[in-house]
């Protein structure tokens, strides 16, 4: 290290974690909030993804990652929110499932996965790798990142997708069809996404950074040990609520199961499901995104607040959002992520939710 780095404060980052583990148990309601990012704070620009050579970059990658991250978290420590910063490998997207084979494009922004199987049956030919280079990247690049930074910053997991997404990308469209084609096969599928989110989970977990017997999700949660988050299951919005959970809520279930606390990422497009995620007991926490043309996030909580009582739901809303959701903060476990314009705006969202929380 040639720079003079401050000491990450793990003594305030224990406190947040153990705050943060007993508002999971509690039964009442109450606010966590998460200040995620200052428009107005200057960072260092990473170059475009497509400029690297990967693997021989990795290490150069993941430096200008930390090095943000570890500016960000200085900033942060005159904020005294719930957030707990921290670092992570990113590649894009194409992490969460290309352990599982195909092609894999790389572009300026992010990374674009083709189809693995062109024949359902040709997944019994996949393999769960722990040399994979993809593993490699993400797994071995967490451990990098622990050694050269991990006094600096917390190492954080990557995340995964959930089982139905893996199937589709192992299968891409054809998925939908062998809905109707091979229900058996299928079937063996789905076992095998399971076990396929299990495997990059655990090897994730035991990378991430150990804070107060947990470590800290893919979405920036701090989440007790033997946790499964974040999970996303987006293929959902493509479905009807029947056909859904028919075919893939059991291998969503079986995945959760294997944890003591799960969180799952859904889309406000797909809100119909939601019913459906809540019924699992293991699904402690779930993050409702807002997408373009389809309500708002909190919209959608307040239809489904009632089947959502029992878990701790995050949300991002604007400014003028969380003036108006007294209704929700009085009444339910909300973590708010805020993407703060600056400095001052932070303050007055925190000023805000304070008597939430």
């Amino acid at each position: 290290m040639k720079k003079e780095y401050i000491p990450f404060d793990y003594v305030k980052a224990e406190m947040i974690a153990k705050r943060t583990k007993e508002f999971y148990e509690s039964n009442t309601p109450g606010t966590q909030i998460h200040i995620k990012s200052c428009g107005s704070l200057k960072l260092p620009r990473i170059p475009a993804l497509n400029s690297f050579d990967f693997p021989n970059d990795m290490e150069c990658y993941l430096d200008m990652r930390a090095e943000k991250d570890y500016l960000f978290a200085r900033f942060h420590e005159t904020i005294q929110d719930d957030f707990i910063p921290s670092t992570s490998p990113w590649y894009g997207i194409a992490e969460h499932t290309a352990f599982l084979g195909g092609q894999v494009d790389f572009t300026k922004t992010t990374t674009f996965q083709h189809k693995i199987c062109e024949e359902l049956e040709d997944f019994r030919h996949l393999k769960l790798d722990r040399d994979n280079l993809w593993i490699h990247l993400v797994v071995d690049g967490m451990h990098y990142m622990r050694e050269k930074w991990g006094e600096y910053i917390p190492v954080r997991m990557r995340g995964a997708d959930g089982p139905s997404d893996i199937a589709n990308a192992i299968r891409e469209s054809d998925l939908f069809y062998d809905i109707y084609d091979d229900e058996e096969t299928l079937a063996e599928l789905m076992d095998f996404c399971v076990d396929a989110v299990h495997f990059t989970m655990d090897l994730q977990r035991d990378a991430a950074t150990k804070i107060a017997g947990g470590c800290i999700n893919g979405f920036g949660l701090w989440m007790p040990d033997k946790c499964m988050g974040q999970l996303s299951e987006d293929v959902s919005t493509m479905l009807s609520p029947a056909i859904y959970e028919e075919h893939f809520l059991p291998s969503l279930k079986k995945c959760v199961d294997l944890s003591d606390c799960s969180m799952l990422h859904v889309h406000s497009l797909g809100h119909r499901m939601i019913p459906m995620f809540a019924s699992l007991d293991k699904i402690k926490l779930m993050e409702i995104s807002s997408d373009p043309n389809a309500p708002r996030a909190v919209d959608i909580f307040r239809q489904y607040q009632d089947v959502l009582k029992d878990k701790t739901v995050i949300l991002a809303p604007t400014y003028k959002e969380l003036t108006e959701m007294d209704d929700i903060l009085s009444s339910s476990k909300v973590i708010i992520w805020y993407y703060a314009e600056d400095e001052a705006d932070a303050k007055r969202v925190m000023d805000l939710v304070e008597k939430y929380r």
